[in-house]
């Protein structure tokens, strides 16, 4: 059974930076849609060597459990196409330790290295120290 996308994101490039926000919860409609609009910023993105994510997340931001594995297999994606690392930002998130854990695993099972913020200067400043 086919559903409609559940969930809302946003992203644009500046620099070596991928911005996303997100606002769940997701399915796999949505996760799908948002891995192809991925595709013109990541082609973007390795032309520059390693990049990195600045994720910002809104609300109950969990995933259903088939979309998990489509979104682990895009982070392997982007991380073989030059994903360095991923600062992702709690922003009044509802289950935040469900989403630290649901996010947690999934970059855990791609390999990418990644923190997780109540504020996006800090996440920002763990960015700057890892492209050092």
């Amino acid at each position: 059974m086919k559903f409609q996308a559940h969930g809302h994101y946003s992203i644009y490039v500046e620099s070596n930076l991928l911005h996303i926000d997100g606002k769940g919860p997701f399915n796999k409609e949505l996760v799908t849609e948002y891995t192809e609009a991925l595709e013109t910023c990541v082609a973007e993105l390795e032309r520059q060597g390693p990049w990195y994510q600045l994720v910002i997340l809104y609300q109950l931001s969990l995933m259903t459990p088939d979309s998990e594995t489509v979104f682990i297999e895009s982070l392997k994606q982007r991380k073989s196409r030059g994903l360095a690392g991923c600062a992702v930002v709690l922003s009044n998130p509802e289950g935040q330790s469900l989403i630290t854990e649901q996010f947690g695993k999934a970059y855990l099972a791609a390999g990418v290295p990644h923190q997780f913020f109540d504020d996006v200067e800090q996440a920002k400043c763990w960015l700057d120290g890892m492209g050092e």
